[in-house]
């Protein structure tokens, strides 16, 4: 231990000796630009770990004919998530964006420092091996964990502090989607609900350098990114209209069901190796019988965006039925439905992941659903691709009560602003029936129970 702290120290000491020649403001800059580089880092870490987990338990040869080792991987993986939290965290890791909104309105923006490797080495286990969830709501954990850390190491005050928090995430958000203004809009619309353009300054340094640590070292493969094929038509602004209803309908279906998943595990908080059981042998089911549901699912995403829907069927029990239309429509239905259950079962039951991935997934299966329904009816021809593309900021924006976030993140892996329009239609009908269902978003309901604890 001796010899870290005076390795540390010795690593330190050229930045102590740099922040005493600079001003509050300039010292600010340059820290946001190492904790964009060091949170962009971790994300792309995260991403690489992921993916090579994936490419291993999907291409061994023993698994084209034992199908069921298959879906064992995903109990695997929570199990070996709880066992990592329940031995070495002794049952303490707290996942989510509620513990940072409570760290930012209760504790000074202060997260420990083991959150800055626990959220990344969890979530590889739990998604890697198939766990229904997402990566990003670990990467905004690591991000803000990293801003947090750095700021109090340097003896930054708490609004500076609170400031570098948010710039981590924004850096988390930006590496892993190649989307810079989302990742700022992400920290300001959820995490700081500020205005003040000072905030944005560090915040938007930290996310341009997140963003260009994961463009120049991840491959675009492994990013969510999509190529549009049609241009918007204002003729079909009517449907985007009813299609934002839509989500917000499906994003107030989404929020209850994880509510009550999530009440229904933490009766049973106690015995965590049952749940932790009882969630890998749901999923297995599901994935069984919805191989889509396997891990992430940007995956799927990109069949359904380049118009192939029958790949989805493909290894499942279903496969002999991917010529028929009606089939996949029917199955494409089902998977949308299903992946809130997988993700709240995935999360519930000990795994470590998001909502921000599944909302994505979600909200594509309903645009291509909700296109195709139309195109089936001889109504309209719809626009596959973009309906399928548009749907993913409906969703987030109805989970999330963020539609900035969801516009400009969807536009930026787009590759530019074709679908803006649309894209604010759709977000904003979500949002506001989401809203008016819910007044509260899921992470703000989080929140106000953890305070509610904490008062008494």
């Amino acid at each position: 231990m001796n010899n870290l702290y005076s390795f540390l120290k010795f690593h330190l000491l050229p930045l102590k000796l740099i922040q005493a020649k600079l001003n509050q403001k300039q010292f600010l800059i340059l820290a946001s630009i190492l904790v964009g580089l060091t949170a962009g880092l971790a994300a792309v870490l995260l991403k690489e770990l992921v993916y090579y987990i994936h490419l291993i338990i999907k291409h061994d040869y023993h698994l084209k004919y034992q199908y069921y080792l298959y879906l064992l991987f995903p109990s695997i993986g929570i199990l070996l998530t709880v066992l990592y939290i329940q031995r070495i965290r002794k049952g303490k890791l707290e996942k989510g964006n509620p513990h940072i909104l409570y760290a930012i309105e209760k504790n000074s923006s202060q997260l420990p420092k083991h959150q800055m490797y626990s959220h990344l080495f969890t979530s590889a286990l739990t998604v890697g091996f198939g766990g229904s969830a997402g990566l990003e709501s670990p990467i905004v954990s690591t991000g803000a964990a990293i801003g947090s850390n750095f700021a109090k190491a340097y003896n930054l005050d708490n609004y500076d502090r609170t400031l570098l928090l948010a710039s981590g995430v924004a850096a988390g958000i930006g590496a892993v989607f190649n989307a810079p203004i989302a990742g700022v809009l992400f920290s300001i619309e959820v995490l700081l609900k500020e205005k003040n353009i000072n905030a944005f300054i560090p915040i938007l340094i930290a996310a341009a350098t997140g963003t260009l640590t994961s463009k120049i070292i991840l491959n675009e493969d492994i990013l969510l990114s999509f190529h549009l094929q049609q241009k918007f038509s204002y003729l079909n602004t009517p449907y985007y209209i009813l299609l934002g209803i839509c989500a917000g309908l499906l994003s107030v279906y989404y929020a209850k069901i994880y509510m009550k998943i999530e009440k229904l595990y933490l009766v049973y908080k106690d015995k965590v190796w049952l749940c932790a059981l009882s969630g890998g042998v749901f999923l297995a089911i599901l994935i069984f019988l919805f191989p889509p549901l396997f891990g992430e699912g940007y995956d799927s995403i990109k069949i359904l965006s380049n118009q192939m829907p029958d790949k989805l069927m493909e290894n499942g029990i279903f496969h002999g039925f991917s010529n028929s239309n009606w089939f996949i429509l029917f199955f494409i239905g089902c998977v949308m439905f299903l992946k809130v259950f997988a993700t709240s079962i995935t999360i519930s039951s000990g795994g470590n992941g998001g909502n921000f991935a599944p909302s994505l997934f979600v909200g594509a299966y309903l645009g291509y659903f909700f296109a195709q329904i139309f195109r089936t009816f001889n109504i309209s021809t719809l626009p596959l691709s973009n309906f399928t593309i548009v749907g993913m900021s409906g969703i987030l924006s109805g989970v999330f009560y963020a539609p900035l976030t969801a516009i400009f993140l969807i536009a930026e892996i787009t590759g530019g602003y074709e679908l803006i329009i649309p894209l604010i239609v759709v977000s904003v009908s979500s949002y506001i029936v989401a809203k008016y269902f819910n007044p509260m978003s899921m992470d703000e309901k989080h929140l106000s129970m953890k305070l509610t604890i904490f008062a008494y």
